[in-house]
């Protein structure tokens, strides 16, 4: 089900369209587009920008492309029972994620310094994590604009087509046609924007959530292999000292 949702999401934003234009079966589609006049374009680009993002997003927001979790399975070992470091390092840049950059950030750390330093490692792998899962969270933000900016826009319709009611009331109260278009036109950027606002703000959380799930998965390798790491370095250094 949970795969399914973000198909849904693009589904939803149709039916919203067929119920519009249900509830105003004289017009079409495209006649009601035309009638947004100033706000059709922004809308439209925002509608286009909707969908490219949610295709993206469920093309990328995925657990298995960022974590990788059978090269840490090979890598785990390397560090704790041979302390391969030289292959752990060749194993992340054959096998590129961002759970992997951000272990090869730890390892290239090591390679940097004689002594041990886990303050310096975790704060490589710190500063890696932030690289790289920025990215990332960009697109999904991008959706949040446009679930945000859209009613504005909407409402700035509104605002042009109350004012365009105004004018004819203006010039002639018997025009009760084109005071009605008028008022039809700032009724109908409402809901557009509305129609493109609902589905971005649902695509957004839900992306967010999940981009949150595979970021905190992240985080609890990360730690592990901090972990395992620092003890292996340990180990190898005391028994170093011992020979000496």
């Amino acid at each position: 089900m949970k795969k399914l949702f973000p198909l849904l999401i693009p589904a939803g934003f149709l039916l919203l369209c067929q119920v519009s234009l249900q509830a105003a079966e004289s017009q079409t589609l495209f006649g009601q587009i035309k009638q947004l006049k100033i706000v059709a374009f922004p809308l439209g680009i925002f509608f286009v920008a909707f969908l490219a993002l949610t295709i993206y997003n469920i093309i990328k927001i995925r657990r298995k492309p960022f974590l990788r979790t059978e090269i840490v399975e090979q890598i785990m070992p390397l560090i704790e029972e041979e302390l391969d470091f030289e292959s752990a390092v060749a194993l992340c840049e054959q096998n590129p994620s961002p759970l992997t950059n951000i272990l090869k950030a730890g390892l290239d750390r090591i390679a940097e310094s004689d002594e041990i330093d886990p303050e310096s490692i975790e704060k490589a792998m710190t500063d890696a994590s932030s690289s790289e899962l920025a990215g990332p969270f960009v697109y999904i933000n991008y959706l949040n604009v446009i679930g945000s900016l859209s009613p504005m826009l909407g409402l700035l319709g509104t605002v042009y087509g109350m004012i365009g009611a105004f004018a004819t009331m203006k010039e002639s109260m018997d025009d009760a046609t084109a005071m009605a278009g008028e008022i039809q036109v700032a009724l109908l950027t409402t809901m557009y924007g509305l129609i493109i606002a609902i589905p971005s703000l649902l695509s957004y959380f839900y992306f967010k959530n999940s981009y949150g799930k595979i970021a905190a998965q992240i985080d609890e390798i990360v730690g592990k292999f901090l972990f395992v790491l620092v003890q292996s370095l340990r180990r190898s250094y005391g028994e170093e000292s011992e020979e000496a």
